[in-house]
C-alpha cells in the first residue's frame, strides 16, 4: 500500500497542469487571505502595541466584548438547547413550526434584529410607547444582550439538534427498563450525550458574538466594543493605526476560539455505534418539561415574529412613534436608492461565483496527494477565524489603491474570500463521499488531473456549487462589517445606505429598503431550492 501511495504521489507531482493550478491557487490565497492579515498586524509599530494598556477606552472595549461574549453565548446556547430539544422530540407539539421559525434570524441582515427591536421597544417603540406609554431606553448592554441572543441562538440550535438526533433511542428505553424516571432519562442520556455538541455550539456562538458588528453599531449606544471601535476610529477620527490595533486585539480571542472549535470538532463523537440502526421511538418527554419547553419556544417565536413585523410595519407607517397611519411615502425614498440594491446584487453575484469556484478548486487540490496541501487547507479555512472588521481593515491597508481600490471588485473579493471556508468545507465534504474508483477509471483511460476535475468531479459537485454560490450571495448582499470600510461614494451598497438611514432616524425609508433586501434574500433562497432540485434530478455519474 505504501508503494501504491508513493506511485500516486509521483504521478500527481508529475502532472504539470495540476502543479501549476496548485501554485496558482496558493498564490491567490496568499494574496487575498494571508497578505491582508499580515498587513493589519504589521501596520502598527511595536510602540503602538505597547501603548495598548495605557488606552483606557480600548481596555474597556476589550472587557465589554468579553463580558458580552460570556453572557450572550450562555443565553443563546441555552435557548438553542431548548429549541433543539423541542425540535427533536417526536411528542413535542408544533416542532416543525418551531424549527422553521427559529431559522428566520439566519436569513435576516445582520443589523435587522437590533433595528426591529428599536422600532418595537425603543423610546418611540410600538409596544413600549404606542401601547404602554412607556419611555424605555434599550440602548446599551441589556438591549445588545437580548438582540444577540435572538440573533445567534439558531446557530446553537442547529449544532445541538444534529447531536440529539444522533442519540440512539434504544439507550433511552434501556434506561427506562432499568427503572430510570423520565426526568433521569433526559438528564443522564439525552443531555449527557449532547455535551460535546453543546460545547461546540458555545464556541461557534462565542465567535459570532465577538465579531458582531451590525447589531452592536445600532444598539450598543455608549457601550464600547472592539468590533465597533475599529470603525469609529477609522471613520470618525481617520486613525488607521488605531483601527488596525483594535482589530488586532479582536482577532486574538476569535482566532483562539476558532482553533479550539476545530479541535473539539475533530475529537468529539456524538453517536454510539451498535452495528445496526434503531426504529424505536424516543422515550416520552416528562409532561411538565414538555410544556415548559413549548412555552419558551412560543415566547421566543413571538419575539422573532416581532423582528419581521416591526421592519415591515415600519415601511408602511407614516411617522413611526407619532403618526401610525398607513403610508407609502417611504417606498418612494427607498425607490430612489434602488441603485444601491442593484450594486449589492452585482457584488453578491461576483462574490458567489468566486467563493464557489475557488472553494471547489481548492477542495479538489487538497484532496490530491500533493506536497504542502496542508498549507493550502490552512489558508482556505483561515478566514473563518477572522472577524469581518479585521478583513475590512486588512483590505483597506492592502488594496485601497489602483487597480482594486474604489471598485466593485475589491468588495466582491473581500466578501468572497471571507466566505471561502463555507464553500471549501462543503466541497471537501462532498468530495469525500465520491467513490475514488470513478476517478481511477478516468485516469486509466488517460485523463489528466484537471481533466478528472472537469469531467468527473464537477458534474457530481454541481449541487454543492449552486448551494455555495447562493449562501455567499446572500451573505454578501446583507454584509455590513466589511462594506463599511471599503465603500466609496460611487459604489454605495444597500446595507450601508440602510445603516446611514437608521442612524439619521429615517426609519421608514430604512425599513422599506430592508424589506426589499429581505425580499431579495427569500427570492434567492427560492431560486436556489428550485435550482438544487433540478440539479438533484440530473443523472448521477457512478
Amino acid at each position: 500500500m505504501a508503494v501504491a501511495r508513493l506511485g500516486e504521489l509521483r504521478r500527481q507531482a508529475a502532472d504539470p497542469g495540476l502543479l501549476l493550478t496548485f501554485l496558482g491557487a496558493a498564490a491567490v490565497l496568499g494574496l487575498f487571505v494571508l497578505y491582508p492579515a499580515i498587513r493589519v498586524l504589521i501596520y502598527p509599530s511595536w510602540q503602538d502595541y505597547l501603548g495598548i494598556p495605557s488606552s483606557l477606552r480600548w481596555i474597556q472595549a476589550a472587557r465589554n466584548s468579553l463580558v458580552m461574549m460570556v453572557i450572550s453565548t450562555a443565553s443563546a446556547t441555552l435557548l438553542g438547547l431548548v429549541f433543539a430539544f423541542a425540535t427533536t422530540r417526536p411528542d413535542m407539539p408544533a416542532r416543525r413550526f418551531f424549527r422553521n421559525a427559529a431559522m428566520l434570524p439566519l436569513f435576516a441582515p445582520p443589523f435587522m434584529v437590533a433595528f426591529a427591536y428599536i422600532l418595537m421597544f425603543g423610546r418611540q417603540g410600538l409596544i413600549t410607547r404606542g401601547i404602554f406609554g412607556m419611555d424605555v431606553n434599550i440602548f446599551g448592554w441589556p438591549g445588545l444582550w437580548v438582540v444577540q441572543t435572538i440573533a445567534f441562538f439558531p446557530l446553537a440550535m442547529l449544532i445541538i439538534a444534529g447531536v440529539l438526533e444522533a442519540v440512539n433511542p434504544s439507550l433511552e428505553h434501556a434506561a427506562r427498563n432499568l427503572g430510570a424516571t423520565e426526568w433521569a432519562v433526559v438528564r443522564t442520556i439525552s443531555l449527557a450525550l449532547a455535551r460535546p455538541g453543546i460545547a461546540g455550539a458555545m464556541l461557534v456562538v462565542a465567535i459570532s458574538v465577538l465579531a458582531d458588528f451590525g447589531n452592536a453599531v445600532l444598539i450598543a449606544g455608549g457601550f464600547p466594543l472592539l468590533a465597533t471601535e475599529s470603525w469609529f476610529r477609522l471613520e470618525g477620527m481617520g486613525d488607521l493605526t488605531g483601527a488596525a490595533l483594535v482589530v488586532a486585539m479582536l482577532v486574538v480571542p476569535t482566532a483562539g476560539l476558532f482553533l479550539l472549535e476545530r479541535y473539539v470538532v475533530a475529537r468529539r463523537a456524538y453517536v454510539t455505534v451498535t452495528g445496526r440502526g434503531s426504529r424505536m421511538e424516543r422515550a416520552p418527554t416528562p409532561p411538565l418539561l414538555r410544556w415548559i419547553v413549548v412555552a419558551i419556544c412560543v415566547f421566543t417565536t413571538a419575539m422573532i415574529g416581532l423582528v419581521y413585523f416591526g421592519v415591515i410595519a415600519g415601511a408602511f407607517t407614516a411617522i413611526w412613534g407619532r403618526d401610525w397611519s398607513l403610508s407609502l411615502q417611504h417606498w418612494h425614498l427607498a425607490a430612489e436608492r434602488m441603485g444601491s440594491l442593484v450594486t449589492s446584487v452585482k457584488i453578491g453575484v461576483l462574490a458567489g461565483v468566486i467563493t464557489a469556484t475557488v472553494g471547489v478548486l481548492v477542495a479538489f487540490l487538497t484532496s490530491r496527494r500533493l506536497p504542502l496541501r496542508q498549507a493550502l487547507d490552512f489558508l482556505a479555512v483561515l478566514p473563518g477565524a477572522l472577524p469581518g472588521v479585521f478583513v475590512g481593515v486588512g483590505f483597506v491597508l492592502a488594496f485601497n489603491r489602483t487597480p482594486l481600490g474604489g471598485t466593485l471588485w475589491v468588495l466582491a473579493i473581500a466578501l468572497a474570500f471571507w466566505h471561502l471556508p463555507m464553500g471549501y468545507q462543503a466541497a471537501s465534504a462532498r468530495l469525500r463521499q465520491i467513490e475514488r474508483s470513478i476517478e481511477e477509471a478516468a485516469i486509466n483511460l488517460g485523463a489528466s488531473g484537471l481533466r478528472v476535475l472537469w469531467d468527473v468531479y464537477l458534474p457530481l459537485l454541481l449541487r454543492g456549487l449552486v448551494e455555495a454560490f447562493a449562501v455567499s450571495f446572500i451573505r454578501a448582499v446583507t454584509n455590513v462589517s466589511i462594506v463599511v470600510f471599503l465603500i466609496t461614494p460611487g459604489q454605495l451598497v444597500a446595507t450601508f445606505i440602510i445603516l446611514g438611514m437608521i442612524q439619521s432616524n429615517t426609519w421608514g425609508a430604512a425599513a422599506a429598503l430592508t424589506t426589499m433586501l429581505l425580499a431579495l434574500t427569500f427570492v434567492s433562497i427560492g431560486l436556489t431550492w428550485l435550482a438544487v432540485g433540478r440539479v438533484g434530478r440530473l443523472p448521477a455519474m457512478g
